[in-house]
């Protein structure tokens, strides 16, 4: 184990309102954004990883720097929820 903390930061934007969060597991993170979604609060959510990774602490209380990797959602039909990987250029 790297002894690296990883933490997941997201928001989901749209016309009626906007929402943000930060959670230790990329599951919840995702959940929590589509929520937004699957109600009609939002058209749009993100979720980006950060971590403590090349930064010299082990907890996030010290710092964070993103990783790179993101995930992108919108609703489609039915309100179900499909998640891409964003490209690190794009975050």
């Amino acid at each position: 184990m790297s002894g690296e903390a990883f933490a997941y930061l997201w928001q989901a934007d749209g016309p009626r309102s906007g929402a943000r969060g930060l959670s230790g597991d990329r599951g919840k993170a995702r959940r929590d954004a589509a929520a937004r979604l699957r109600s009609g609060e939002a058209s749009e959510a993100f979720v980006e990883e950060a971590g403590t990774a090349g930064i010299g602490v082990r907890t996030l209380a010290g710092g964070y720097c993103r990783t790179g990797r993101g995930w992108r959602a919108k609703a489609g039909a039915g309100r179900r929820i499909r998640w891409a990987l964003l490209a690190a250029e794009r975050m």
